[in-house]
């Protein structure tokens, strides 16, 4: 029979550790290498909430498999780490360590790692870092088997969140000390060095997210939203990548794709936006997005066909975005770079927002 940790003391389990850790930090534990490596891993967010679920739940009740992930898995101690991440373990790093596991989604283990029963090495995992934290955690986890060794495991986790949390703490107010001085030409190169980065298409979005701030004023009635990438339960409150909003209501839906777009593409985001409620769908083209010639002339063949169902499709380079806003609009270097470094935030993509406070970084060097 399954066990069916108790939430409330889960989450004193959590709140215990980071009192803990604010008076004396932990720097180290039976599974120090794998905590870290975890950590820093790229395309590895579903295992980081994992590990941190499973030694909270480890911490709370002693009988728990620390590799378990399902109520239906076959061991003694099996749990549902799910419900326990969504309803425990997300909103205390919300709300006490900055979001400092950037979550976008506040179920985390919906995503494929974690809906398999039990944590095991034959389990399907991308190649390169995911597949190690995968084996890593199968390797490391059994060794914390204990309640005593869960709660250190789960202080020095603690310990190294909250020293993220103060580091984006300072980053954010260099940040904006930064901002409060830069001329519209800098914040202009910023987003140029920003779109010729990329970062696997985030770059794009948030460039777009603050120009469409400049655009869509949120003192006129507009409300911007950002969805992130691969982001998981997408609903009817989400019409594209990017969402603009006038008085509630969707005004425009955007697309950004910063690698070729195909008709398939095209198509499948015109009927996403319609079904949401939208009238307008823009194409963003990021640096290295193309279409091929059968894209080009599906627009051209079927712009007249959306239009007399009273929907318009567009599609604009995104450097052409970039000139017309600051070409148009009186735009607040502060203010811009405000919104750019809000975007990164809502964006949710590490290297991204690495860059844009380390960027800030070597400017308030060089002045």
């Amino acid at each position: 029979m399954a066990i069916n940790p108790d939430q409330m003391a889960a989450s004193q389990t959590l709140r215990r550790s980071r009192e803990r850790c604010l008076n004396t930090p932990v720097d180290t534990c039976v599974i120090k290498n794998t905590i870290d490596f975890t950590l820093k891993a790229k395309s590895s967010l579903t295992y980081r909430y994992i590990l941190a679920t499973a030694l909270t739940a480890k911490a709370t009740d002693a009988r728990i498999d620390i590799l378990s992930l399902q109520a239906s898995d076959e061991s003694l101690g099996a749990y549902d780490a799910r419900s326990l991440c969504h309803h425990v373990v997300y909103p205390f790093q919300r709300e006490f360590l900055g979001d400092v596991l950037d979550g976008a989604n506040n179920d985390p283990l919906v995503n494929k790692p974690g809906r398999y029963p039990r944590l095991d090495g034959s389990n399907a995992a991308q190649n390169g870092d995911p597949r190690k934290v995968l084996t890593l955690l199968c390797e490391n986890l059994p060794k914390v088997n204990t309640k005593e060794r869960a709660e250190q495991c789960l202080d020095y986790l603690v310990s190294r969140l909250l020293d993220t949390k103060h580091q984006r703490d300072a980053q954010r107010a260099l940040f904006v000390s930064v901002a409060s001085l830069t001329t519209i030409a800098r914040a202009r190169l910023w987003v140029d060095e920003l779109l010729d980065r990329g970062f696997g298409g985030a770059a794009l979005v948030m460039a777009t997210a603050a120009l469409y701030d400049e655009l869509f004023p949120s003192a006129d009635g507009y409300e911007i939203r950002v969805h992130p990438a691969n982001q998981s339960g997408a609903s009817s409150r989400q019409a594209s990548d990017l969402d603009v909003l006038h008085n509630g209501s969707f005004w425009l839906a955007t697309e950004l794709k910063d690698k070729p777009f195909t008709q398939a593409d095209v198509s499948h985001a015109v009927d996403t936006a319609s079904k949401a409620g939208a009238k307008r769908v823009l194409f963003v083209a990021g640096r290295q997005s193309a279409a091929d010639e059968q894209t080009a002339a599906y627009f051209a063949d079927n712009r007249q066909n959306w239009m007399n169902r009273g929907f318009y499709v567009g599609v604009m380079p995104i450097d052409a975005l970039v000139d017309f806003v600051f070409a148009t609009r009186d735009v607040a270097p502060t203010r811009f770079l405000t919104s750019l470094q809000r975007a990164a935030d809502a964006v949710k993509n590490i290297e991204a927002s690495t860059w844009i406070y380390k960027h800030a970084e070597e400017l308030k060097n060089e002045s």
